[in-house]
Parts: C-alpha cells; structure tokens; sequence
C-alpha cells in the first residue's frame, strides 16, 4: 500500500493546525501587559510546539514519495500523532482562556 495520501493528509491536517494555533499566539501577544505576563511561559510554549509543526510537516514533505509504503512512514506517523495530541491540548487551553473572558478581540 501506497502511503502518499496518508502523508498529503498528514501535512495539511498539520499545516492546518499550525495556522490556528498561529492565530491564537497573534491573539495572545497582543494582551496589555498584566495579562500577557500572565500567559508569557504558554506563548513561549505554543511557539516551541510550532517550530516543532514546521519541522513534522518537512519531514513529511522529504520523507513521502510516491514509492513510500505505509510501513516507511510509521515513524513520521506516530510523531505526528503525537504532535497533534499537544496541539489539541494547547489549543483547547487557550480557547478555555478565550472563553473566560479573558481575551480581547
């Protein structure tokens, strides 16, 4: 089995994902100052977790050719999947911040 769509799917759910939480940092730093301290170790944590995304979806992009079978990507695969699980969780934490009130718009 061919593993080029699973790969395509992998690098737009990523680069999807990846453009969201962007949004939600863009968001963040413009807090005023009290609130933004507040949140200062999330921002730096969500921009880790973005290079990170960078990297995932060059990898994917270097790694998945037309000739990739399933098994060549299980790596890529498994790291993906953990790395949407943060997303998720980053993401979700900020909408609950979001949802408090607590963000200007």
């Amino acid at each position: 089995m061919k593993a080029r769509n699973c790969c395509k799917t992998m690098e737009m759910e990523l680069t999807a994902w990846k453009a969201i939480v962007y949004d939600i940092v863009r968001k963040m730093e413009k807090l005023p100052g009290g609130a933004k301290e507040k949140i200062l170790p999330n921002i730096e944590d969500i921009h880790i977790m973005i290079a990170e995304m960078d990297t995932r979806i060059e990898d994917i992009r270097d790694k998945c050719t037309p000739e990739t079978g399933i098994d060549d990507i299980r790596t890529e695969k498994e790291e993906f999947d953990k790395t949407m699980a943060v997303a998720r969780v980053k993401v979700e934490d900020a909408i609950e911040y979001l949802g408090a009130g607590n963000f200007g718009g």
